[in-house]
């Protein structure tokens, strides 16, 4: 069709119009217009569109109060809680008369625990109205919070007596009671809360932890019964329900009422997944599977729940079965959260923790309130030596949920060998709070107490711990410790013998037992004796081979010292601390020419031995041919580029050089910490480049460790010493070092640790 010029040009004149119209809009017009249409999509139940147009009024003008105020509110009716708050805050700053974006400002910086903030504006807000009731209920909050029973009681009566008929107060009252330790007063203030508002879940919740509070059992199943009467249309109480019964531990009961529950609530998927979890709790690995599966049949997004499924394989070790999961989850939607997450963790197990990392932060963009990620991510830090980093990432996650016990445990952990014990108690104890069966956050508390000093409290959590567990290394080996602390010897052997009956082999169990029989007055021969006794049990015992070999090098008996060095060395190829005490042993006998002769031969025969390189490198290390021992080990490293040993100890090298490439020093000391995270000698290693670095709290982290497995090793205290010194902590550096140097184990670096010392003293 051919249109008329007329109509051709009717049409340009029409959309010049258009365009002109648009151009000459002012500003106040514009944002008035979006603010408009936002109001029109709120009442229409579009939020999303609405955020869009209040978004856009504030482009506009990014001072218009109205409009963040309102975005504010739909961002919180959204969950997005960050971005509910910004704008808010800005809202209440821009518009000082607006009472409610005030007072909702206070109540977040409640939340973030920013008490002196939340005062101001509560404060602020009484001066002008006086008479406000949540301004007062806020300021109730406060004073409890803080402990001051007579304040707080003050601005409750106030708001009570101008709103009698609301819920809230009971709840803020209810509150106070119970804090006084006025019990039958709180319950008639929770009980006054529900007759108030009786259709309010939440009361009914708070009535609930009254009575877990107060151990009143039969009350608190009461009235999860009562709420499951008032509110029979959602599976929450039943599923409390059960949860009560678990956490007493009547599981039968449990399972029951979570079977129930899903015949009511079919299509519920929650209530299958916490079918799941409950039979993961209690080890079901069949029956929790089949929970999965089931859930992914009444979802429509069954990828999700595979997803879970896959990292309970992977939780229970059956990793084919995991990798199978997620390969298909991925095959079908490679932007799959649960799967990609699943797929850091795989790295992590690989090692490859960089890539993890990457993967992570990818994930952490999309997902920026997932706490899990931020905990795995805390793993592949940690693994890396980046403890800081692994403590940050920790703290994201906990502050996400902070009801994951697994997350308090691991940072109690993280406090507990940078020796923070006061932290490390404090998150042991939350987390058994939050999962009273954890067995890990009970040792967790029990070591935070030991190594604080409390020796009682921790051998009562120990002891309590054993009836549980008559069997388990660590319980005994703590308890052998904490009596060691009491002087009580009998004891400790006691526990340290129950130890090595379950694990023959357990070094440390034997190193314990010699050092309290040598502070009976046992002879060295007769010390020799009780680790051969234990060889005949345990003849493949590393640990104990060294402990023979160290204690008969001290005898100047050096033929059996290296022989049973040696021994070790063919057990544990990879483990580089037989190399170490045989070049030591080699060294006080005056044969390293013959050592270095032996290894060159072996090379001769078997070019690609890595103990060859390594020997050789020691000895050369002896010889003080630094030059030679990096060509040795780089020569081990060509042939396996994680060797851990070489690694090790050329990482050591390159850090004593002039002028050090720290860079290399730390990727080679990394390498080895990865491989073996446990040696004491390896962490020590680390610890030394991050303090070459200047890197002082992460140094620190490695040498607390190190002092932690081989507390009688003077050097690495001397190392923590110079650590804590670099950090401005200078009465714990002296502390350390007069600890080191009243060791009798020498070390080479003792003269000067001794002038340091008096350095120290002298600037205090």
């Amino acid at each position: 069709m051919v249109w008329p010029p007329s109509a051709v040009r009717f049409c340009l004149l029409f959309l010049m119009l258009l365009i002109i119209g648009g151009c000459s809009q002012n500003p106040e017009e514009k944002k008035t217009n979006h603010f408009k249409k936002a109001m029109v999509y709120e009442q229409e139940g579009k939020n999303s569109a609405a955020i869009i147009e209040l978004r856009n009024a504030i482009q506009v003008d990014p001072k218009y109060a109205d409009a963040r105020y309102r975005l504010g509110l739909l961002y919180l009716k959204s969950g997005q809680i960050r971005k509910a708050f910004g704008e808010l805050q800005r809202a209440a700053s821009l518009d000082p008369e607006n009472t409610d974006a005030r007072l909702k400002t206070a109540e977040f910086l409640l939340m973030n625990r920013d008490k002196e903030g939340a005062r101001k504006q509560a404060s602020e807000i009484l001066e002008k109205h006086p008479d406000n009731v949540d301004a007062l209920a806020l300021m109730a909050n406060l004073e409890l919070i803080d402990g001051n029973f007579d304040k707080a009681a003050h601005y409750l009566n106030r708001a009570l007596k101008l709103q009698p008929g609301l819920d809230r107060l009971y709840s803020i009252q209810g509150r106070l009671f119970a804090a006084q330790k006025k019990n039958r007063e709180a319950e008639a203030a929770f009980r006054k809360a529900i007759e108030v508002t009786p259709d309010k879940m939440a009361n009914y919740r708070l009535l609930l932890t009254f009575y877990q509070q107060v151990k009143d059992r039969d009350k608190a199943e009461a009235t999860i019964r009562e709420m499951i009467e008032r509110f029979p249309d959602t599976p929450a109480p039943r599923t409390l329900l059960a949860g009560f019964y678990r956490q007493h531990n009547e599981n039968d009961r449990a399972e029951e009422v979570l079977k129930k529950t899903i015949e009511l609530f079919p299509d519920n998927l929650r209530v299958r997944l916490i079918m799941a979890d409950f039979y993961r709790g209690l080890g079901k690995s069949d029956k929790a599977e089949a929970a999965y599966r089931a859930a992914m049949e009444h979802t429509d997004a069954p990828l999700d729940i595979k997803a879970q499924l896959a990292n309970y394989y992977f939780e229970q070790k059956k990793f084919d079965q995991a990798q199978k999961a997620m390969d298909e989850i991925l095959a079908e939607n490679e932007k799959n959260g649960g799967a990609n997450l699943l797929k850091a963790k795989f790295l992590i197990r690989e090692r490859k923790n960089q890539e993890a990392l990457d993967l992570l932060a990818r994930l952490e963009k999309n997902y920026p309130r997932w706490a899990e990620v931020y905990f795995t991510e805390a793993l592949a830090h940690l693994n890396l030596g980046q403890t800081e980093l692994a403590q940050n990432s920790l703290l994201n996650a906990i502050r996400h949920n902070p009801r994951n016990s697994r997350y308090h445990a691991m940072l109690s952990l993280l406090n507990l060998r940078a020796r923070n014990f006061d932290d490390a108690k404090k998150e042991a104890a939350i987390a058994l709070k939050l999962n009273p069966r954890s067995f890990r956050a009970a040792l967790l508390l029990a070591k935070s107490v030991l190594y604080a000093g409390d020796y009682d409290h921790a051998i009562k959590i120990l002891k309590d711990m054993r009836k549980k567990l008559p069997e388990n290394v660590e319980i005994l080996g703590n308890m052998g410790l904490a009596y060691q602390g009491k002087k009580e010897l009998d004891k400790a052997e006691e526990a340290f013998q129950a130890l090595l009956e379950v694990q023959p082999g357990n070094p440390l169990a034997l190193l314990n037992i010699v050092r309290i029989n040598n502070a009976r007055g046992k002879t060295r021969e007769e010390l020799v004796r009780i680790v051969r006794a234990q060889l005949e049990k345990a003849p493949e015992s590393v640990g104990d081979l060294l402990l023979l070999a160290s204690m008969l090098m001290d005898m100047k008996q050096y033929d059996q010292a290296l022989q049973a060095a040696k021994k070790a060395q063919e057990i544990a190829p990879d483990n580089p601390r037989p190399y170490s005490l045989s070049a030591v042993i080699l060294k006080r006998q005056n044969k390293v020419d013959e050592a270095i002769a032996e290894y060159r031969s072996l090379l001769e025969k078997r070019p690609d031995s890595l103990g060859a390189y390594m020997g050789i490198g020691t000895l050369l290390e002896q010889k003080d041919d630094s030059e030679g021992a990096i060509a040795q080990y780089r020569k081990a490293l060509e042939i396996r580029p994680d060797f851990a040993p070489a690694a090790n100890n050329l990482a050591w090298l390159i850090s004593e050089e002039n002028e050090p490439d720290l860079g290399e020093a730390l990727r080679l000391a990394m390498i080895a910490k990865q491989q073996f995270p446990d040696d004491p000698n390896i962490t020590d290693t680390l610890g030394m480049v991050h303090l070459k670095r200047k890197a002082y709290s992460l140094a620190r982290s490695q040498f607390a460790q190190a002092v932690e497995k081989k507390p009688e090793t003077p050097v690495f205290r001397y190392h923590l010493a110079m650590a804590l010194h670099g950090e401005g902590k200078k009465k714990e550096a002296i502390k350390e070092l007069k600890e080191a140097l009243t060791q009798d184990a020498p070390f080479r670096e003792k003269e000067q640790a001794k002038r340091q010392l008096r350095k120290w003293e002298s600037e205090i």
